[in-house]
């Protein structure tokens, strides 16, 4: 089985990523980065492709006039992580980092990861600090909207009507797409006071992954809730309490969402 490796030539412009066989494959061990599983490899954070080399092909430094220098050669049968890409004159040049490009053309293969990586992967590097720092100014993150302040109008004065709404737990919700959830509250209130986001059904998130990344400074509580049967982790941002709400399922817990509302 092929492995990852992560060349130990790290530079400003990013990680020089190559995924192959190697005597030095141990180096991955080292890159924590949010990653999950694609094909044989690693889809990491910062990563929007990989190229395979089908043939020996140039190597490309780029030049501070935006000009291509060849530098060594890209070897038939590896494969290199790509986090960038240029189009210049219809050509596309890969960028595998470290200021490190590849022309596309038949000797090489591009992939860009499925749909589903890439919402799996959006879930991951959502988990960082800027987190609780919209949270405490009642945002939920990638969301424009603030509890106790925006309306279900202001929502849907911008995009649109909701994919679905109902009644909840004497509340009305109103979904968008397959992430985002506002509450407001019955009969006919307007005020969103609570918001989720939805984690995908498959990205496999642990209380020790949002622990390791969002630290331990605000958190207010951890553990296992008899009433609805989940792990909950709990930080305290102002005003505003973030619910990371795991599901409990075959001796495991996986985040199932995450949950923004202010503090009673």
């Amino acid at each position: 089985m092929k492995k990852i490796l992560i060349s130990g030539m790290i530079m400003a412009a990013g990680f020089f990523g190559i995924m192959g066989d190697s005597e030095t494959a141990s180096a991955a061990s080292k890159d924590t980065r949010p990653s999950v599983i694609w094909d044989d490899a690693r889809l990491v954070e910062g990563q929007i492709g990989k190229v395979t080399i089908l043939k020996d092909t140039s190597r490309l430094i780029k030049e501070s006039n935006g000009s291509f220098k060849p530098s060594g050669t890209f070897k038939n049968g590896n494969t290199y992580r790509v986090y960038s890409y240029e189009k210049i004159n219809g050509v596309y040049f890969y960028g595998v980092g470290a200021g490190v490009y590849v022309k596309n053309s038949s000797d090489v293969f591009y992939k860009t990861p499925s749909v589903l990586k890439k919402r799996q992967m959006a879930d991951l590097v959502m988990i960082k600090p800027d987190i609780l720092t919209d949270a405490a100014n009642g945002k939920l993150k990638g969301q424009d909207f603030i509890i106790n302040k925006n309306t279900i109008d202001d929502v849907k004065s911008k995009l649109g009507e909701p994919t679905a709404e109902g009644l909840f737990e004497g509340s009305r919700y109103y979904q968008y797409g397959k992430k985002y959830v506002y509450f407001t509250e019955l009969p006919d209130g307007k005020e969103i006071f609570t918001s989720k986001y939805l984690v995908d059904s498959v990205t496999d998130i642990s209380p020790l992954y949002v622990l390791n990344r969002l630290g331990t400074g605000s958190l207010i509580r951890e553990g296992f809730f008899e009433e609805d049967q989940t792990w909950k982790i709990i930080y305290k941002m102002g005003d505003n309490l973030v619910y990371f709400v795991f599901g409990v399922e075959t001796g495991r817990e996986r985040l199932i969402y995450i949950h923004l509302q202010k503090q009673n």
